[in-house]
């Protein structure tokens, strides 16, 4: 038993040195964040132990904790604890301070005894660093340390011969109510007796009311939790502004503030304490275009636009808020999409490099001299760096620049075998030399990079956003990757990003006074608002990853190349544990691979509106989407940790849950009892039509336990499905609400249309008589949708786009004259004739299988049309 002991106690101390690896050494602050008077009663916070199992101590006990107050807060009045045993005798630690704020005490309190402490401490330390506390008790001793020294001592008027539970922060005991929450942080609470550690709460948890106790596996409970880690894991939303006509945005890490430019006015977000602020320009026309880069020049505080395509760079007069952007200002489309730039020191020149346009990728180094005003082509020595746009790049010391990812050909030819680069290339800017540092493997999703990387020498990493160029849906995944080695690992969840690469910019931010990272992303819709909405996001540094079991339960970003960094604790855990505990197994932990899909999750924020003229600014959120119900492909219902439970429905279940889901999305009111028996049992007795309809609605009841967010109701008398759309997804309600507006579809709304009908035709796999006219009202939708949205495109500019939106209208109607028509024309203008010329057989003899009869019109009349 000694000996077993003894081994527990050793994995215990291998498992802390695993949690001090995985959250310390890489810096993230953990801990619960109590919230007290700066909010209202029902918001604040409380931390129970012992509620789902009461907490029995031997003669002597020691409760241990580290704690700091939050900053900034008005009032610190508040309970720390209270310790209540089962007969109401209580213990409680709490600070006051009086109106003015100068008089400031912890203070503990037994019953109706005010134990003395010796000394106050010293309110610095309180709110720069986490404080130690330990409070010791035996028999009726009460002694109190922080930072192991003697903070005060006492007697209590009881023994703690019997169990009890602590209240942290908010008391809900019946006979010691209390919301006087002191604002402070908590971690690490420990419990010992009888000279051993029996429980052990970090508080290290990112998500949900309970706390893992590490050592007898007891849950604490909380309520209004807000966990530290979670703003290192989980990017806060801190505005979204949608502005007339294009837009750029920058960084001026000097005075702390993201610009954006808009032709209306200057936004300025200060990352200091995060508020939006503008200001107006007296001149409102057009000012910025697509390909316009935005940079702001630290050492002559100088905000600049770039235009590469035309070889001019504008500058911003802060003084009186104005370009010298006239209103007349020529340009032609860009040749550059999506380059990139090096800034020489003390801000002498300027490098763009790289690019897209006109079907030619660029890797060419173009400078610009602040010092001549003059335009010079930079050769560079060494490696090579294949033409490419969509391309990472962060600099060191502002002497060497790293080059990573990105999207190109080894031509330059945008039809010659283009693809994506996984590469990271060192610049020397002293001596003009390229080296290549190494190459990724190809991971199974791909991805390229978001403009800017932030390096970290010490640790020889970059940090860096990468995306699926392939989805409109996409979503930023910040990554972590060597310098050195070929070795990424993703960190952190992922931000929701729509993308086009001729309508879509997203950027990374370093503050490094406040330690955090600030992620800026754009998206401008030219049909037919002619708008551009930002989003600015931000996230605690250094960031955090979630604990491993909750990755278990829905981990994103899967099969990627991942860096073993985390490998070593779990090696040693297990090498460790072998030789203690042979007997015992130890699992194997996977490293999480990628998979980029979309899981659109941001952290609460709160909401505000600005209306002006033409611009709205709004800060908020986007909320989790956690299960999903397909209709369009085939039907498929995967609850909210993503297990299919398709399999589940039997047919009749299966019909009889796409009948009533079916109805009451698209009526919004549900089905009375005698249709169901009419529909399903109408060869049934009203007695054995009523049984079988109880017993298949319990079956439902039962399937819908696995995904809560949806729910079968008979409120209003009728049965009738509902469901959260914030947790979960349903294609079909994504189609109704992109379909049943008036008026014609935006670039986005086309795009967001054209993902729910690529997974194929509307429960194509099933044929019910009913459900017949549903798939005749989606079919008509999508041929309407399209085809009003395709007036508006030129063959001449968008011949791509609509050979895929004609394909797409083929899968509801084989037979659409029109979309036949504008697919053969485009592939005509494509240069494909012979791709032309078999589509209109294909039609033809479609057509005349279906109505036997010739079609009439010939090729060359489609082709004239």
């Amino acid at each position: 038993m000694l000996k077993q002991n003894l081994q527990l106690k050793y994995l215990y101390i291998i498992f802390l040195f695993v949690q001090f690896l995985s959250i310390n050494a890489f810096g993230q602050e953990y801990g619960l964040e109590f919230l007290g008077h700066e909010v209202v009663s029902d918001k604040r916070t409380s931390l129970v132990l012992g509620d789902d199992k009461i907490i029995c101590p031997k003669n002597d006990f020691e409760l241990s904790f580290e704690l700091k107050f939050k900053p900034k807060v008005t009032s610190y009045f508040g309970y720390v604890f209270r310790i209540i045993t089962q007969d109401n005798k209580n213990i409680d630690f709490l600070f006051q301070s009086n109106a003015d704020g100068q008089q400031k005490s912890f203070r503990i309190i037994s019953g109706d005894k005010d134990i003395k402490l010796n000394q106050q401490l010293d309110s610095v330390s309180l709110y720069s660093k986490w404080n130690q506390f330990n409070i010791k008790i035996q028999d009726k001793k009460l002694q109190i340390f922080c930072n192991n020294k003697l903070y005060g001592e006492g007697t209590i008027p009881f023994g703690f011969n019997e169990c009890f539970k602590i209240y942290f922060g908010e008391c809900n005991h019946p006979k010691f109510l209390t919301s006087d929450v002191l604002p402070m942080f908590l971690r690490n609470v420990f419990f010992k007796s009888g000279g051993e550690t029996t429980h052990h709460w970090p508080l290290n948890e990112i998500f949900g009311n309970y706390s893992k106790d590490l050592l007898a596996h007891q849950e604490a409970i909380t309520k209004n939790a807000l966990w530290l880690l979670r703003k290192h894991y989980e990017w806060k939303q801190l505005a979204k502004i949608k502005v007339k006509g294009n837009s750029n945005f920058s960084f001026d890490a000097n005075a702390r503030k993201i610009i954006i430019n808009t032709d209306i006015k200057t936004y300025f977000l200060s990352t200091r304490n995060d508020s939006l602020s503008s200001k107006e320009f007296a001149l409102k026309h057009k000012k910025f275009t697509f390909g316009d880069l935005s940079v702001y020049l630290q050492h002559k505080a100088q905000l600049i636009n770039i235009r590469l395509n035309e070889k001019q760079i504008f500058k911003y007069n802060a003084s009186n808020n104005s370009w010298n952007i006239s209103a007349n200002e020529k340009y032609n489309l860009t040749e550059y999409w999506h380059h990139n730039k090096y800034i020489y020191p003390n801000d002498t020149a300027i490098v763009l490099i790289g690019g897209y346009g006109q079907y030619k990728y660029k890797n060419t180094f173009q400078k610009f001299s602040f010092q001549t005003n003059k335009w010079s082509n930079v050769k560079l020595n060494g490696d090579v760096i294949e033409p490419r746009y969509m391309f990472g790049m962060g600099h060191e010391n502002e002497t060497k620049s790293y080059i990573f990812g990105g999207f190109g050909s080894k031509t330059g030819d945008q039809v010659l075998n283009p693809q994506n680069y996984y590469d990271l290339f060192e610049i020397d800017w002293k001596t003009n030399a390229i080296k290549k540092i190494y190459e990724l493997k190809s991971p199974e999703t791909p991805f390229v990079a978001a403009s800017s990387l932030i390096l970290n020498e010490k640790k020889d990493t970059f940090y860096g956003l990468i995306y699926n160029q392939l989805k409109f849906n996409s979503s930023l995944q910040l990554i972590e990757g060597s310098l050195s080695k070929p070795e990424i690992r993703t960190i952190s969840k992922e931000i929701p990003y729509k993308f086009i690469d001729v309508a879509s910019n997203a950027d990374l931010y370093i503050d490094k006074a406040n330690s955090k990272l600030f992620c800026v992303t754009s998206f401008h819709d030219r049909l037919p608002a002619d708008s551009t909405e930002i989003i600015i996001y931000s996230l605690d540094f250094p960031p955090s990853n979630l604990p491993i079991d909750a990755e278990k339960e829905g981990s994103l970003w899967k099969k990627a190349v991942m860096s073993g960094l985390y490998a070593l604790p779990f090696l040693l855990i297990a090498f460790l544990a072998f030789h203690f505990v042979r007997k015992r197994r130890v699992g194997k932990i996977q490293n999480p691979e990628i998979d980029i899909s979309v899981q659109k999750s941001v952290e609460q924020s709160h909401e505000i509106s600005v209306v002006e003229q033409e611009i709205t600014a709004t800060l908020g959120e986007s909320k989790v989407i956690k299960g999903k119900v397909l209709l369009f492909g085939g039907f498929q219902f995967l609850n909210d940790k993503g297990v299919d439970m398709t399999n589940h429905f039997t047919p009749l279940l299966k019909e009889m849950f796409l009948y009533l889901l079916l109805n009451s999305i698209k009526w919004n009111k549900g089905i009375d009892s005698s249709q169901l028996n009419e529909m399903f049992w109408f060869d049934k007795t009203t007695n054995s039509a009523r049984n079988n309809r109880s017993v298949n609605i319990t079956k439902l009841k039962t399937i819908f336990e696995q995904l809560p967010a949806i729910q079968l109701t008979k409120d209003t008398g009728n049965w009738k499905i509902v469901f959260d759309s914030t947790q979960v997804y349903i294609d079909y309600a994504e189609f109704q609400t992109l379909t049943n507006a008036k008026k014609s579809l935006n670039v986005e709304q086309i795009y967001g249309l054209t993902e729910i009908v690529n997974r194929g035709g509307f429960l194509s796999n099933l044929e019910y008589d009913w459900l017949d006219d549903f798939k005749g009202e989606i079919s008509n939708k999508v041929i309407d949708a399209y085809l009003a949205y395709c007036e508006r495109l030129s063959i001449a500019t968008h011949a791509e786009e609509i050979v895929e939106i004609a394909d797409n209208i083929f899968k509801f109607d084989s037979v659409d004259e029109t979309a036949m028509s504008l697919k053969c024309r485009a592939l005509v203008h494509l240069g494909k004739h012979s791709l032309a010329k078999t589509s209109y057989e294909k039609f033809a003899k479609d057509y005349q299988r279906l109505y036997s009869e010739e079609y009439a019109i010939s090729y060359k009349e489609i082709l004239e049309s």
